[in-house]
């Protein structure tokens, strides 16, 4: 499954808070591509809710977190990404 997330580091916007995101990010995922400064496409067997759980304990209490299942319906999903985003998210989803 293929899961978008979102998140903003809200207190201090610290170098290592996203360096540490990141590296979680990498590390725990089959694949995984960046279309935004925060945001990924996370290609993953694990759930929107064990994302959360993990995130959550590498940001503050004033950062915000948004973890989702990209539908896999081709029809489900719209937005304006350069084409390579485009070809990474399609075969995993569509």
């Amino acid at each position: 499954m293929v899961l978008m997330i979102s998140y903003d580091l809200n207190r201090n916007e610290r170098p290592q808070a996203y360096e540490g995101v990141k590296d979680f990010i990498e590390k725990n995922s089959i694949a995984w591509a960046r279309p935004l400064r925060s945001q990924w496409f996370v290609e993953t067997v694990a759930t929107p809710d064990w994302w959360n759980a993990q995130l959550m304990k590498l940001i503050d209490d004033d950062d915000r977190l948004f973890v989702c299942r990209i539908p896999p319906n081709p029809n489900g999903y719209q937005g304006y990404l350069d084409k390579e985003m485009w070809n990474w998210l399609n075969p995993r989803v569509g």
